[in-house]
C-alpha cells in the first residue's frame, strides 16, 4: 500500500481517514490523489536529474567537460522529446 499524505500539512495519513488527524483538513480521494501524483513526479524528476549528473560525471572522467555536457544535453533533449510526444 502506498503512503498517502494530507494536502494541507503533508502528514502521512491512513487511507480510511476523512479528516486529517494532524490539522483537521477535510480529505477526499481527489485531493489525496493529486498530492500523491505531485510527489511521484517530483521523485521521478529527481531520479532523472541524478542519473544525468552521474552520466555527465562518468563521461567527464574519461574525456572532458565539453563532450560530457554536449552528450548529456542531447540525451536530456531526447528524453523531453520522447516524454512529450503523443
Amino acid at each position: 500500500m502506498k503512503a498517502e499524505r494530507c494536502p494541507n500539512c503533508n502528514k502521512i495519513i491512513s487511507p480510511h481517514e476523512r479528516i486529517c488527524s494532524n490539522c483537521g483538513y477535510r480529505l477526499n480521494n481527489q485531493t489525496i490523489n493529486k498530492m500523491n501524483n505531485i510527489y511521484h513526479r517530483s521523485n521521478v524528476a529527481t531520479l532523472w536529474f541524478f542519473l544525468f549528473f552521474l552520466l555527465w560525471a562518468i563521461i567527464f572522467v574519461f574525456s572532458n567537460w565539453i563532450y560530457a555536457t554536449i552528450i548529456t544535453a542531447i540525451l536530456v533533449v531526447l528524453l523531453i522529446y520522447f516524454k512529450n510526444r503523443k
